[in-house]
């Protein structure tokens, strides 16, 4: 048994649909969680920035003594090596990526994405590793996270973007599609719309809680305790940050602070 925290970090309120998930599938844990909104959004951002930023992020969980890491951002696990952190990581994108090649039965599968994680592939070679048979076609939405932080999930500018970036996926008779950001499942409702119901949507985020799970009972490192607490941190803005994250967590949001993050 261990009541240290789990750490959860995106590069805004995209992790918020991460968290929800681990508080769904584990809700005696107690969770640290941190949302870069002064730095949103990464997808734009080089390698080296993005590098540099998980860096920074890693630093501030380990003084806050985790006992394991979600990166819920898939920009920043298409990014960085894992092995180069001397903490338990979690990563978004593998679970995602997994997922998928379960549910694709046609074994076309469609990927949407910040133009970051699409350039790198990484969903492409991390399907391909799990069944080389499976077609995998990529499209970047670069405009869904700056709607999303913008609290405008299910606007008309929310359905322009959508149906301008999937129009080419709709060729493609896909079965499934990942979203492939954290951001994406509050867009869920205006994609499902666009796509129809003969596509399978798929959160990465569902298998990520389990694979946690999976790995704290193994370890003996589950919280006792039945109910759990989440502290917030921010790098900027958190009125918008509250907003959303109330909106998803179904519950008030008090206890955020806002940290200087680049110290670390």
């Amino acid at each position: 048994m261990d009541s240290r925290p789990i750490g959860v970090f995106d590069s805004g309120v995209g992790g918020l649909t991460v968290l929800k998930r681990l508080v769904e599938v584990l809700p005696g844990e107690d969770y640290i969680y941190f949302g870069d909104t002064k730095r949103v959004p990464y997808g734009d951002r080089s390698s080296k920035e993005i590098k540099k930023f998980a860096e920074q992020i890693i630093n501030f969980m380990k003084e806050k003594k985790v006992k394991a890491v979600v990166i819920a951002c898939n920009t920043t696990c298409a990014t960085i090596n894992k092995e180069d952190y001397d903490v338990i990581l979690f990563d978004v994108l593998q679970a995602g990526a997994q997922s998928a090649a379960v549910f694709t039965v046609n074994k076309k599968v469609g990927v949407i994405g910040t133009t970051r994680t699409v350039e790198s592939k990484s969903y492409e070679k991390n399907i391909k590793n799990i069944d080389k048979n499976i077609e995998v076609y990529q499209v970047a939405c670069p405009d869904f996270v700056p709607i999303i932080e913008k609290g405008l999930s299910n606007s008309p500018v929310a359905y322009q973007a959508a149906n301008k970036y999937l129009v080419s996926l709709k060729d493609k008779n896909i079965d499934t599609l990942v979203l492939g950001c954290t951001h994406y499942p509050l867009m869920a409702e205006v994609i499902e719309e666009i796509m129809g119901e003969n596509v399978k949507l798929v959160d990465p985020a569902i298998k990520l809680a389990y694979d946690v799970k999976d790995y704290l009972i193994q370890q003996n490192l589950l919280n006792p305790q039945e109910k759990g607490s989440i502290q917030f941190f921010v790098s900027g803005d958190k009125d918008n940050f509250i907003k959303t994250a109330e909106l998803i967590l179904g519950e008030k949001v008090d206890n955020i602070y806002v940290v200087n993050i680049e110290k670390y």
